[in-house]
């Protein structure tokens, strides 16, 4: 298990270093990584494991990918190495933040890139069953979609805003959480309500950290707090918290 991990670190540590990608590769990559989505909606996770690490293998700057990956090692139980490359892809995303072009034209080109990739993402999310999660998911998709756009029609800014998107955070911090490691899941599940306030199930799974660390009061403040955002709230989890709190 050890030495596995440890060449999925090493593997990471080789491609933090490639060379951005031509605009073509980056193609390739999606493709793979549409086909990594697929894998993962049919529950294929063996499968998406392969499609989305082809993706990384051609593109090794792509944040999606690595994404698409953790969340398939999740599915596989797997969470030490889902923690690897979701800790990879938000390195990514912090990376661009302050990014500077020399010009407008190539700070536009990228964020219609990005338009792009979100946009293959929202077809990803808005096909097959519908769940809550999916749709909170798809919010946050479309929330971030909207601020690239008006970043392209203001069309002067050629430094580049980017953050690490609340899905992102929140997966991050479901596998520490399953893990053991529950103060790193903390600070993920406020990272991701720091990158979307209305991000309901963070704010419910901040709720079971102060649940399961004894902080009821805090933890009641969590359950309203999802509750606003219209989330579903698991009953039995407000219940537990509600006793504890009297």
């Amino acid at each position: 298990m050890r030495r596995s991990l440890l060449s999925v670190f090493m593997m990471l540590m080789m491609v933090a270093t490639a060379v951005a990608q031509t605009t073509p590769a980056r193609e390739r990559a999606r493709a793979q990584n549409k086909l990594g989505w697929e894998d993962m909606r049919a529950e294929q996770w063996e499968k998406a494991v392969k499609s989305f690490q082809s993706a990384i293998d051609i593109d090794p700057t792509f944040e999606t990918p690595y994404y698409g990956l953790g969340r398939a090692f999740m599915g596989l139980k797997k969470f030490d190495f889902a923690i690897v490359v979701l800790e990879k892809c938000r390195d990514l995303y912090r990376a661009q933040a302050g990014r500077q072009f020399t010009n407008a034209q190539e700070a536009q080109r990228y964020r219609q890139d990005r338009i792009t990739e979100i946009d293959d993402q929202l077809r990803q999310a808005q096909s097959g069953p519908q769940t809550a999660a999916r749709a909170e998911m798809v919010r946050q998709m479309q929330n971030v979609r909207r601020d690239i756009q008006e970043n392209i029609q203001r069309g002067n800014n050629m430094t580049i805003e980017s953050s690490v998107p609340a899905w992102v955070s929140l997966s991050l911090g479901s596998a520490y959480f399953r893990s053991g490691r529950i103060k790193d899941a903390e600070q993920e599940y406020k990272n991701a309500i720091v990158a979307d306030g209305k991000a309901g199930e963070a704010h419910s799974n901040l709720a079971v950290v102060y649940f399961e660390t004894g902080r009821y009061a805090e933890a009641s403040a969590a359950i309203k707090a999802a509750k606003k955002t219209g989330f579903k709230i698991n009953p039995q989890l407000e219940k537990a918290i509600l006793d504890k709190s009297k």
